[in-house]
């Protein structure tokens, strides 16, 4: 009879096995659940950042090129492009130049409508020197031994 009880038994799973094994399936899929919504906002927020990088780092090139009399004016009319305002919504484009020393500083500012981004905009500088104090900054250079 020991042969034949031997012979009944079939491998496999028990019902107990497979309640464990599912449990702890449910517990690591629980657990990562709401690790898989933050790393989506987190790409979503970068992908924003750099977008918002990209289009302040195009406006302050344009607006470094232009002559003294038109940037003032320039940044009157300044405004996100219309791809930046479609994919970062309450996109506002800001931007200040203060007189320093050996020329002018142009800043811009753009903030959008993200947790917090209002209080931390993405924020570009540049120096804006005029054409006579590079020269005399050359000039001088190259004259002194």
């Amino acid at each position: 009879m020991m042969g034949s009880s031997a012979n009944n038994r079939r491998p496999g799973t028990s019902t107990l096995e497979v309640i464990v094994a599912f449990t702890l399936l449910s517990g690591v899929l629980a657990a990562l659940a709401p690790l898989v919504v933050k790393h989506r906002r987190l790409l979503t927020a970068q992908r924003d950042y750099r977008l918002a990088l990209d289009e302040i780092s195009n406006h302050l090139e344009r607006l470094t090129a232009l002559p003294d009399g038109e940037l003032s004016a320039a940044l009157q009319q300044l405004k996100p492009s219309a791809f930046a305002a479609t994919k970062l919504p309450g996109a506002e484009l800001r931007g200040e130049v203060e007189s320093i020393d050996f020329g002018q500083r142009l800043r811009l500012e753009l903030m959008w409508d993200e947790p917090l981004r209002r209080g931390a905009p993405v924020s570009l500088a540049a120096w804006i020197v005029p054409d006579g104090a590079s020269r005399a900054g050359t000039s001088a250079r190259s004259e002194s031994p």
